[in-house]
This record gives C-alpha cells, sequence and structure tokens, in this order.
C-alpha cells in the first residue's frame, strides 16, 4: 500500500532507468542547500515502499517513503512533498546544522510478554494527566527512568522508528494504526510497571499546561537548537540520552506552536466521535471518510493525534517519536477516542478491512512471544480502563 512503482519514483526524480544493486552513480542528481550536499539517486532497493538509500545527505542515507505520490521522510513524518528533492530539502531544514547518523542496532533486552488473555492482572486506570497528583507524577517519572537505564524504553523507540519502515505492521498510514498503536502501549504499559496517563490536548493546549511542568515531563525547548532545559527529562540532568535517533543530537526538543498554533479542539473531536465507519478502501491516508484516518490527523491535515505531533516539534517529528515521553501520553489520548468510539457505535465494525482482524499484530509475536491480533486487541478492559468522562 505504501509502495511505489519504480516509474513513479523515477518520475519524481527525474532519474534515469532504474538499475538494480546499489545506487548507481550515473542518474544521480546533486545539490548543495544550506552548505549540505543532497544527492538523490534511483532507488537500489525497494521495501514495501521504503525507498532504500535513494536520498543522501553529506553521505548518509536518509530514509524515505513514498505514499499517493507523495514522499515522507524519516525525519518528519506528518508532511509529504511531491518530490523526493522537497523531502531532501526539509529534511535539512529540520537537521540545523545537526548531521544525520546511520542507524545502531536495535537495543537488546529481555521484556516481559503482556498477559494474551489479559484477566491474570487487575485493570490498571489510565487518568487524565491533569488530574495525577504529585505523588502519581513523581513515580510515572521514576518509572520512565528506570526504564530508561534498564535499556528497556529505547527498545521500544526503536520499535516505533522500524514501523516506519516495516509497511507489513500496518502502523502508520492504514487501518492498523489504532489496534498496532493499542499493542505498542499495552507492551510498554507492562514493561513500565505503572498506568499511562492521558494528554487531553482539547483542554491542556499550552506549553505552561499539563503535562508540560517542571514536576512532569518538562517545558519547552529553548530557542536556536530546541533542548528542553528543564524537567526530569533535561538532557543536563544526565538521565535522558537519545540513543535511538536519526541525527547526532542526543538531547530532548521541542519547538511548542512553530508548526501549529495548537492542537486540535473539541469540535473536531465531537466530530470524529459522531463518524460511524471505522476506516474505508484502500485503508491509508488518501481515505476520505472514517474514524481511524480523521483521529490519525490526515484529511486535511495535520489534525488530531498528528497535529499534537506537529504542535510540539523536535523530537516528536520524527520516527524515533517515542524519545519524547509525551508520545505515549498523545497516543492514549488517542487509544481512548477510540474506546470512546467503540462504545457510542456498538453495532458497526470496530475494525476494518475483515481480513486483518485475526492477523497477529507483529512484531509483538516474532519478537516478544504475544501473539495478538486486532480483533482481541478491541476489548482494551482486559488490561487498562479509562478514568474520567467519554469524549461526546
Amino acid at each position: 500500500m505504501f509502495g511505489a512503482s519504480r516509474r513513479q519514483v523515477l518520475m519524481a526524480m527525474g532519474a534515469v532507468p532504474f538499475l538494480a544493486g546499489p545506487p548507481p552513480v550515473d542518474g544521480c542528481v546533486e545539490l548543495t542547500h544550506k552548505g549540505r550536499k543532497i544527492k538523490i539517486c534511483p532507488s537500489g532497493h525497494e521495501m514495501h515502499g521504503l525507498l532504500n538509500r535513494s536520498v543522501f545527505v553529506d553521505g548518509v542515507a536518509l530514509e524515505i517513503m513514498e505514499q499517493n505520490g507523495r514522499f515522507i521522510s524519516e525525519l518528519n513524518l506528518y508532511s509529504g512533498h511531491r518530490t523526493l528533492k522537497g523531502a531532501a530539502i526539509e529534511a535539512v531544514e529540520l537537521l540545523r546544522g545537526a548531521k544525520l547518523v546511520e542507524r545502531p542496532p536495535a537495543p537488546k533486552v529481555k521484556l516481559e510478554q503482556p498477559d494474551s488473555g489479559g484477566r491474570r492482572r487487575a485493570a490498571r486506570l489510565r487518568q487524565n494527566a491533569a488530574a495525577l497528583s504529585a505523588a502519581e507524577k513523581s513515580a510515572l517519572v521514576d518509572a520512565f527512568l528506570r526504564l530508561k537505564r534498564s535499556g528497556a524504553y529505547d527498545y521500544f523507540v526503536d520499535l516505533h522508528r522500524r514501523a516506519f519502515a516495516e509497511h507489513g505492521w500496518n502502523a502508520h498510514m492504514h487501518a492498523g494504526f489504532l489496534p498496532w498503536h493499542r499493542a505498542m502501549l499495552v507492551h510498554f504499559e507492562t514493561q513500565l510497571g505503572v498506568a499511562l496517563p492521558y494528554w487531553d490536548w482539547t483542554v491542556q493546549q499550552s506549553g505552561g499546561a499539563t503535562p508540560f511542568t517542571t514536576d512532569f515531563l518538562g517545558g519547552n525547548g529553548r530557542q536556536g537548537d530546541q533542548q528542553v532545559m528543564e524537567g526530569p527529562f533535561a538532557f543536563r540532568h544526565g538521565q535522558w540520552p537519545l540513543n535511538v535517533r536519526e541525527d547526532n543530537r542526543e538531547f530532548l526538543r521541542r519547538e511548542f506552536g512553530v508548526g501549529a498554533d495548537r492542537p486540535s479542539g473539541a469540535g473536531l473531536v465531537s466530530q470524529a466521535m459522531a463518524t460511524s465507519l471505522y476506516d474505508q478502501a484502500p485503508y491509508d491516508s488518501s481515505a476520505s471518510a472514517g474514524f481511524r484516518n480523521l483521529v490519525e490527523g490526515w484529511p486535511g491535515g495535520p489534525v488530531m493525534h498528528n497535529r499534537a505531533h506537529v504542535w510540539m516539534g523536535g523530537s516528536m517529528l520524527p520516527a524515533s517519536a517515542p524519545n519524547d515521553p509525551a508520545f505515549f501520553l498523545n497516543h492514549c489520548f488517542v487509544d481512548k477516542l477510540w474506546a470512546d468510539w467503540q462504545a457510542r457505535h456498538g453495532s458497526v465494525s470496530h475494525f476494518l478491512p475483515g481480513e486483518l482482524i485475526d492477523v497477529p499484530v507483529e512484531p509483538f509475536g516474532s519478537e516478544v512471544g504475544w501473539t495478538v491480533t486486532p480483533r482481541q486487541l478491541l476489548d482494551h478492559s482486559q488490561w487498562y480502563t479509562y478514568g474520567d468522562a467519554p469524549a461526546l
């Protein structure tokens, strides 16, 4: 679904006929942007639509995928360009002097498998982040830091980064967006040992509001390099280095309001809640209707989930977005919206297309032995419940 034909790729690049093997020298287009050397070549290898080693910035490969004739960079999952050149130039803009880095190997850690049936543990209660007590916020921060020290946190950053490339996982711009991320949250919460809260971005829409306070997730980044300087996840405290990343910046970055003036409001949530269709063919970001595509944030976007990422900017833009703990609070709210939508629309299909509902969600089965399907993920109450009133 993410795949582009070879002809589409070559036409978009203005390149010579496709050649198998490593990117050829002949046919490459070279340019300089803001002092950075960009090379765009015919793709030597195409996997699930990922144009592997088609674009190089200062000699380092930048991974880009094609979706509906638009090219999306691993440095920004929330905007597309009509050409690889446009995506490459945007990547240089986002780097702001930093250098791309070759991908490090995925961290190898032993992870606890979530309960397959989920009934052996009491369901956790996910609360609105704004309702957490000081003790609950402190416990959550400690759990994040403990998981980071163990190396397990970085596994989830790498997991999400790989999900950008692995079309077969159906994690983004596909009907599988909601169950895939629900599985990720359940798996992550199992390792965390405490319930995740959700960030209601229809209400908490400013940098000074929960969860962006110094006693919780910290605030905005400083001007210039976007580095977060306050709060427990500030790099200067030595507890939160970004080990899995696309460039050489080791520090958490935020840039509130630059990409979007504010997150989406209650009106759009009400529109999504009123939508009675889960998704429609071709089950990607071009779908003109359906709850999944709207809550993911594509039609007329960025909206909803996507807009929260874009409003925060910085480390929330690339495929390694889980480097920012706010990623999990954003996705908990998105998951709550799906749970509320399911409760409101009990008589319609809660997942489409039907042929995928019993297909195990990857890579959870192959990597941790947790074989779970979208059908099994439809009932979230076996793992957790949500506090507060449903969205209407």
